[in-house]
């Protein structure tokens, strides 16, 4: 029998039939092939990159969280820790749903630290790089920062020199250079001074002075607030514009003043024996210690001077005819003996006629007088002062003495600034870090 090549049409649809399928289906397993591939490659790739984003972002809240932390330093500084911690502490207790991730903890932190900062960022007490304390130490050989070029009116003197105020910001020293009717501001280091206010004789017109007594600058550091002792007013004299003037209280025998870091404008009134307070936006101030009249009783007050205000709004006042420092916390009906003294007496515990007061981080009191030479640290609750600069029984103009010392000041180092009335100078002792 004859066999030839030629297959049946039967034969050749089930042929084509199984090569369809054979292509199918290795076009199928290659699908999934490629889709396997795919997810391998897609799972190494997460693999490799997952742990990258984690330190990542790990990084990324550690940074934020360090930053937040370097900026708390920055804004509050030793006198301001502690409220930090309380406030912080205070806006996370009760409230446990805030503290459940480091994100909503660190949006807590940074609020508060936002808060923090602008409630200290303008104040009277200026911010410190050093913690002072019953401790602290100065060295005893001052250096003149200002006049000690004998009694005169020329740009390099002084003429009975009476209060100060010390901006660090502007890296200068304003002094109220009494018997000169002027106020001059000395740059740090400077060889003279430069008139910032009156200067033009003495007289009540308003760009004249007569025997200014004190002087600070206001919240935003662009007016100097006067007290114009003898014109009987307190004035502010704009540093950015001197034809600016404008008298804030009138009818007042002011010595001392001192500001707060809200604004609030604090003046002694030795005649009416009386702290008055100028709050921002007032036209008048208000009698805040000194109800009762003249006396030596705790509600009291005898001629006071100079005065140290807290952050607390405590007023210190130097209660000079009374030989004492009071104390008057904020609304409080009487004050607080923090500095007795003797009207005579060789003791330490003796305090005649006290000028100048000014009070450390941790509330002790230093006080100046004119009739001794030293200047002493009266510590809470401590029957007597302690001698921190001076020389006692001496007076003259040597580096270490200190003739009629009035006004006083600390700077954010820790230095103690203290105008010696009697040499025409004003001294500084630097802090004793050893």
């Amino acid at each position: 029998m004859e066999i030839d090549g030629t297959v049946d049409a039967d034969e050749s649809i089930v042929v084509n039939l199984n090569q369809t399928r054979l292509q199918r289906l290795c076009e199928h397993f290659r699908k999934r092939k490629l889709i396997w591939t795919i997810v391998l490659i897609i799972l190494i790739v997460a693999i490799i990159v997952n742990p990258i984003v984690i330190v990542t972002m790990n990084k990324g809240k550690r940074e934020k969280t360090s930053t937040i932390q370097i900026t708390t330093v920055e804004i509050i500084t030793a006198t301001a820790a502690h409220i930090t911690t309380e406030k912080i502490a205070a806006a996370t207790a009760g409230k446990p749903e805030q503290i459940t991730t480091t994100e909503k903890t660190t949006q807590i932190a940074t609020e508060k630290t936002t808060q923090i900062a602008t409630e200290t960022t303008a104040t009277e007490e200026l911010i410190p790089l050093v913690i002072i304390n019953e401790d602290t130490k100065w060295k005893q050989s001052a250096t003149t920062v200002a006049g000690g070029n004998k009694r005169g009116d020329g740009l390099n003197q002084l003429k009975q020199p009476l209060g100060i105020y010390v901006d660090e910001d502007s890296e200068s020293i304003y002094i109220a250079d009494t018997d000169n009717n002027r106020i001059v501001r000395w740059k740090f280091g400077a060889k003279n001074g430069t008139i910032v206010a009156g200067g033009n004789g003495q007289g009540d017109n308003i760009d004249q002075l007569r025997s200014p007594t004190d002087i600070v600058l206001n919240k935003e550091k662009t007016s100097l607030i006067i007290c114009d002792s003898y014109n009987k007013r307190v004035i502010r004299w704009s540093l950015q514009n001197s034809q600016s003037k404008e008298i804030l209280i009138s009818d007042i025998s002011c010595w001392g003043l001192a500001i707060h870091n809200n604004g609030d404008l604090y003046i002694s009134d030795y005649k009416k024996h009386q702290i008055r307070r100028l709050q921002q936006g007032d036209k008048e101030a208000t009698i805040v210690v000194g109800y009762h009249g003249q006396g030596n009783q705790l509600n009291q007050l005898n001629e006071p001077m100079y005065i140290f205000v807290d952050k607390n709004h405590s007023i210190y006042v130097a209660d000079c005819a009374n030989n004492r420092v009071m104390k008057w916390m904020k609304n409080a009906f009487e004050g607080t003996l923090v500095a007795p003294g003797k009207a005579s007496g060789e003791s330490l515990n003796s305090l005649k006629e006290p000028i100048g007061v000014i009070v450390d981080h941790v509330g002790n009191i230093y006080v100046s007088n004119s009739y001794a030479f030293q200047i002493k640290r009266w510590s809470p609750g401590a029957k007597e002062g302690v001698p921190v600069v001076g020389e006692e029984k001496i007076e003259s103009d040597g580096p270490t003495e200190l003739s009629h010392p009035y006004d006083l000041s600390f700077d954010r180092q820790g230095n103690l600034y203290v105008l010696s009335y009697g040499t025409n100078r004003l001294q500084k002792f630097v802090i004793d870090v050893d």
